[in-house]
Order: structure tokens, then C-alpha cells, then sequence
């Protein structure tokens, strides 16, 4: 399959952020719409870096926006910035088609927005999250073709495969569906069952593993700037979600960051906003992209990239 890149329309954008321009791009396999990805350029053409954001699984570029300030208040300040959409097919899927399209889309939007050599940085929300954590892991491995990024960053995103088909285990033995039995399924097909009787496939599929040597894949971030931000309310998952702190993504997140900084990386850092996360209609909820705060945010991209 071949995936085509073309551009759909360039024009102001006048509700998010008048008198600046966006870009809306659609990626099609076979002739099919299945993603795009809608860039958002910096008044007067002069990027100070590339910002790519990956929303969670099934979040459009326009909800995201609704779940964060992030991205706007990054082109105020002077950052292209691009946020990417891609169906639930092709996040969870075992031929690598997110990564190939990933590596296309940083070539693509760093030469058409000319943005500066180097300054880049990806990150997501949620599974979109992990997915930059394995773009950037991938990147790292010697042999890479793909744009390696200054730093990457994570919004509680969920790192290792087997504690989340796991935990989504304990939620269909109580009953519960949904998203719980979508995931399970889809793993099952994808890596040929569950953790424990293919463990080599579900390491493979993880931006960090705590059951191998270093963290698995996590190993390759040994040496990158990571932002990891989480809402670590434990109250609220116990009484909301009546599970412990082990089962959350925060189990992966603070995990993670502990083996790379035993590893040396003093960049490394778990970012934590307690009692920041709220979704757009007010409800509270410790997962929500809301909590992560621009000035924080802002300042590390701008730290990150100053040296450059």
C-alpha cells in the first residue's frame, strides 16, 4: 500500500487563532481517507521549531484543541506546530504502518513549513503518547533513517502493553466492555494472544517494559530529553474507577522515568499537575490533556531547543 500526502486547503484561521494560517493535509491508503493531519504555522513564516502532536486514539485535531490550550499557544509562540490524526487501525497495528507514516509526515511538514534542522520535538496524549515514545525510540536505533527529535513528551499515556491488556482484563471480569474488550481483542489478533504466552511480541509493542533488562525499548531514550506528565489523584481512581495506583498509567509513567534516569539520563523527568486534569464539559478526570500547563510546557520546549 502507498499512502498519499496532498494538501486539502490553506487559508486563515479565524476561530482558533485569528489572522494565523493552518494547513490541512489527508492521508489516503487506496484511494481511501483514513487520517490527516492539520498544521498550524507561526505568524510571518519564521518557525522557531517543530512541534508534532499525536491526540489519544479516535481524538481529531479539533477535539484536541478543545482538550488543550497546548498547540495555540504554541504558534503564538512561534512554533509550527502539527497535530496528527490516524484511525484506530492503524494506532494498533502490527505492520508498522503508524511509524512508516510518522517518519513521512516529520520528512514532509519539516520541508514544506521550513522549519529549522534539529529543533524538533513529539509528543502525545494517552496512546498518542506511547506512539511518539516508540517513533522516538525507533529514531534512536542505530541504523535509523528517520528525523530524530530533540526531546519527546507523554500525557499519561499508557507505555507498557502487557499492564494495560492486563488491567483491561481485570475490567472484563467485572463486567465492563467497551474499550476494555476493543483493546483486548485487537491484541489478541495483533500479537497472537495474551502477555504471558507471547511476551517477546508484547515487549516489541511497548515504549517501556518492565519485565525486560533497561526498560525494553525505553532503553533507547537513555540519552533524549522526556517529559512525562501525569495527574496522579490515586483517591480519584480508587473511588471512580475502584482500582489501584498499579493498574493506571501512571504505574508505567513514574516507572519508566525511574529506570532512565538509572540509566543516566538526567533529562528524565516525571511532570506532575494534581488535580489539574478536567475535560472540556468541566467533568473532572486525572487523564484529561488539560493539565498540562503551557508556561511549564512552553519553558521546556523553549529550554530544549535554545541549544540547537
Amino acid at each position: 500500500m502507498r499512502t498519499l500526502f496532498f494538501t486539502l486547503t490553506c487559508m486563515l484561521l479565524t476561530v482558533i487563532c485569528p489572522a494565523q494560517q493552518y494547513d490541512t493535509v489527508l492521508y489516503r491508503t487506496n484511494g481511501r481517507v483514513d487520517g490527516y493531519h492539520l498544521a498550524l504555522l507561526p505568524a510571518g513564516g519564521v518557525s522557531k521549531g517543530l512541534l508534532v502532536f499525536i491526540p489519544g486514539a479516535s481524538t481529531e485535531a479539533d477535539d484536541m484543541m478543545k482538550e488543550t490550550d497546548l498547540p495555540v499557544k504554541a504558534q503564538a509562540a512561534g512554533y509550527t506546530v502539527v497535530i496528527t490524526y490516524l484511525s484506530n487501525r492503524v494506532f494498533f497495528d502490527s505492520a508498522n504502518v503508524l511509524q512508516t507514516r510518522l517518519e513521512q509526515l516529520v520528512k514532509d511538514a519539516s520541508a514544506k513549513y521550513k522549519t529549522p534542522a534539529g529543533k524538533f520535538i513529539i509528543g502525545g496524549h494517552s496512546i498518542g503518547g506511547h506512539q511518539a515514545m516508540i517513533y522516538t525510540e525507533k529514531a534512536m536505533m542505530p541504523g535509523s533513517k528517520a528525523i530524530k527529535p530533540a526531546a519527546v513528551f507523554g500525557v499519561d499515556p499508557p507505555l507498557d502493553m502487557k499492564r494495560l491488556y492486563n488491567g483491561y482484563q481485570r475490567v472484563l471480569a467485572a463486567g465492563a466492555g467497551g474499550e476494555a474488550l476493543y483493546v483486548t481483542t485487537r491484541f489478541n489478533s495483533i500479537y497472537g494472544g495474551p502477555p504471558e504466552q507471547f511476551p517477546a511480541a508484547y515487549e516489541a509493542a511497548s515504549s517501556f517494559y518492565r519485565d525486560a533488562a533497561n526498560g525494553g525499548n525505553a532503553r533507547f531514550l537513555k540519552d533524549i530529553p522526556v517529559h512525562l506528565y501525569c495527574d496522579p489523584d490515586v483517591i480519584w481512581f480508587v473511588n471512580e474507577r475502584n482500582i489501584g495506583v498499579e493498574w493506571t498509567n501512571l504505574a508505567d509513567t513514574s516507572a519508566c522515568i525511574a529506570t532512565l534516569r538509572k540509566l543516566g539520563n538526567g533529562k528524565a523527568e516525571l511532570v506532575t499537575n494534581l488535580g489539574k486534569g478536567y475535560l472540556p464539559d468541566g467533568k473532572r478526570h486525572p487523564h484529561a490533556f488539560s493539565q498540562v500547563q503551557a508556561p511549564e510546557f512552553l519553558g521546556w520546549v523553549a529550554e530544549v531547543l535554545k541549544g540547537i
